[in-house]
């Protein structure tokens, strides 16, 4: 992993975890889990496509 986007996810948990309102908190996280699998979802979906490339 790039340790540049290593670093900013780090100071973005940093600053989520100093939020006191812990339904904010939850809702942060929340969304950077739909987030984080929405991007996940697209890494698949890429890889699929590629590999149907190389079958042909």
């Amino acid at each position: 992993m790039d340790n540049n986007f290593k670093i900013k996810i780090d100071e973005l948990i940093q600053e989520v975890s100093k939020i006191n309102d812990l339904n904010i908190k939850v809702d942060i996280l929340n969304y950077m889990e739909q987030q984080a699998g929405f991007l996940l979802w697209q890494l698949e979906d890429e890889c699929h496509i590629d590999e149907d490339v190389h079958n042909y």
